[in-house]
């Protein structure tokens, strides 16, 4: 069996030239495959895209887009539904955690966000080519903030779980917005910091960073005093 590449900072591990899966810091492998399997995956074909799942999210330039960010979007998306029990309001729970997994699958690309959910259809049209996967590619599309969109209650509730780290405390957003800068490392600070500013000032400039009362009463205060002291380190 090929033994894939071991990174630092990720949890891959071979031993005896065996490929042992890496886990979702508290979401296990087996969590991801019974996603898929409910979803309609074979065994084989769940085992399958499990791992190009996580070996692409464990890929060593994804300093902040990386297996990390999909384990804590699936935990609050796991907390949303047991906390407020409104699993009446997902359609699908199954469906809104793939979208999850796949919203970052192809990163730092021109239309990357588009081409993750074409790139999710993809996967489960294998499953059947009549598989109807309308609801997973527009709950990842609605993480494309360059646009403007109307958006149903699951599309914001997929943005807040997306943007949760914007209202961390300062020493874990601090983290998260060193890992950005080292995910573009390639671009000096004369191009990268007015590109960040500008995004930074898409979500401080809008009435509400979050769509949800439940995330803004956990996070809007806070997220607001992170963007504004980032925007004025990235001003000097």
């Amino acid at each position: 069996m090929k033994i894939y590449p071991i990174h630092q900072n990720n949890n891959n591990i071979t031993i005896n030239d065996r490929y042992i899966q890496p886990s979702f810091k508290n979401m296990s492998a087996g969590y991801v495959e019974r996603v898929l399997l409910n979803m309609g995956f074979s065994k084989n074909y769940a085992k399958s895209v499990m791992t190009d799942i996580i070996k692409t999210y464990n890929k060593p330039e994804r300093g902040y887009h990386n297996i990390e960010h999909i384990s804590n979007m699936l935990k609050s998306f796991e907390e949303f539904v047991s906390v407020l029990e409104r699993r009446v309001l997902i359609k699908n729970a199954d469906e809104f955690k793939f979208a999850i997994l796949m919203h970052d699958y192809v990163n730092g690309e021109t239309d990357d966000v588009e081409k993750s959910a074409l790139k999710a259809g993809e996967f489960v049209h294998k499953i059947s080519p009549d598989y109807n996967s309308h609801y997973i590619e527009k709950l990842i599309l609605a993480t494309d903030y360059s646009k403007k969109q109307s958006l149903d209650f699951e599309q914001q509730l997929m943005q807040d779980i997306d943007i949760e780290i914007l209202g961390k405390p300062f020493e874990e957003y601090n983290k998260y917005s060193e890992n950005i800068r080292n995910q573009y490392v390639d671009y000096p600070d004369k191009i990268y910091n007015p590109a960040r500013i500008k995004i930074l000032k898409h979500f401080i400039d809008k009435e509400n960073i979050y769509n949800t009362e439940f995330y803004r009463n956990k996070y809007e205060i806070q997220a607001r005093k992170n963007i504004e002291q980032e925007i004025v380190v990235l001003s000097k």
